[in-house]
């Protein structure tokens, strides 16, 4: 979508792409091209007890996620790892 006057256009993109911090906790994948970790949603956990991430409906069972170098990839719920954010 280009958003914006003739003389001042932005492009804005849709994207899997979280909105990541430094020292919190993600539920994620391993991005299949290069090997960057790629965040799907905060874990509200932080790394610790239970979480229901992987017992999500079936019809959100593949979940589509840009890792930090752009690659778009689709990965099962029941492969995303807990991992902090720049600790890997």
């Amino acid at each position: 979508m280009v958003v914006g006057t003739p003389q001042a256009r932005v492009i804005q993109m849709a994207t899997e792409q979280v909105q990541v911090i430094v020292g919190e906790w993600y539920w994620g994948v391993k991005c299949p091209e290069c090997g960057a970790m790629a965040a799907h949603v905060p874990d509200p956990t932080r790394g610790q007890g239970d979480s229901n991430i992987t017992n999500e409906k079936p019809s959100e069972a593949q979940v589509t996620l840009t890792c930090p170098n752009g690659h778009r990839f689709s990965a099962r719920t029941e492969n995303l790892l807990r991992f902090e954010w720049g600790a890997q």
